[in-house]
């Protein structure tokens, strides 16, 4: 049972039955109610305290001319102290001591600040949306879990599910590579120019990393929505393998990185992550 943050709120949305009657916000009332899932993808708890505050304030259907008065003064209270919160959470000093407070408690060895960024063994922990949202991800570019709310305890047990997420991601070498060139050669066969982007073989992947499972058996519901790093994840580790490789990169031109409309990957050039090299093509050897 989720915690009764807003009681007067709570009951009425109980006492008038509006999970039933509003049909079309049941998932914003149900996330109020602290029932559902967080919006952190990948992260199977329920809504943080800031996320069912945060969904509270910005639903208008309980606040208009026709709520009780202690319901508009509840939501009222509400709102100042959230915005309170989240205009201390933009304090780039808070965002430090949250996120120093959460590689304390993990207790991991291998962790700190590197390039003025934070990691954690080979994940990357950094903040979004003026500190309202967190990201665990491989390098500063790609995520495993992100939208993380900023609740300490929610960023330490992402961090936990981010590395469970990994492992499972993560394929031999060989069979990797197999996956790669079928990537390759789809991306190849759509390119509409000589080279092929690495970005376009990384979008590929989505589909040539798919089980066999899938491939056996083609349809929605044998098809895996792979995480975003889930390349990223397999590049890095087909790379550390000894001997000769199929595949090289061109490094991407300052515009190619950096342009209106920069198509550059970016590769991992320490074991943190901390550091990356743009690359824009991948060519088969």
């Amino acid at each position: 049972m989720a915690d009764s943050l807003f009681p007067a709120v709570e009951k009425y949305i109980e006492n008038e039955g509006l999970l039933n009657k509003m049909k079309g916000y049941q998932a914003q009332l149900y996330r109020i109610m602290g029932q559902g899932s967080t919006r952190a993808k990948g992260l199977d708890l329920p809504p943080a305290s800031i996320e069912r505050r945060i969904e509270l304030v910005s639903f208008k259907p309980l606040q208009d001319a026709s709520a009780p008065k202690a319901i508009i003064a509840e939501i009222d209270q509400i709102r100042r102290e959230l915005e309170r919160e989240l205009s201390f959470l933009k304090k780039t000093d808070e965002q430090k001591k949250l996120a120093n407070q959460v590689l304390r408690g993990l207790g991991v060895s291998q962790s700190g600040i590197k390039d003025n960024r934070f990691y954690v063994g080979r994940l990357i922990l950094s903040c979004e949306n003026s500190g309202r949202a967190w990201t665990w991800s491989l390098t500063p570019h790609y995520p495993i879990i992100e939208n993380i709310p900023p609740d300490l305890n929610y960023i330490q047990k992402a961090y936990f599910r981010a590395e469970e997420l990994f492992k499972e991601i993560l394929l031999a070498p060989d069979i990797f590579e197999e996956k790669l060139n079928l990537s390759w050669l789809i991306a190849r066969h759509f390119s509409t120019g000589e080279k092929v982007l690495i970005i376009d073989v990384a979008r590929m992947f989505k589909v040539a990393g798919q089980s066999e499972k899938f491939w056996s058996t083609p349809k929605k519901a044998t098809f895996v929505d792979l995480v975003d790093a889930a390349f990223i994840a397999n590049l890095i580790n087909w790379m550390k393998q000894s001997g000769e490789r199929s595949f090289s990169f061109s490094q991407a031109t300052l515009h190619q990185a950096h342009g209106k409309h920069a198509k550059a990957f970016y590769l991992p050039v320490n074991t943190e992550g901390t550091q990356t090299r743009p690359v824009i093509y991948i060519d088969k050897k």
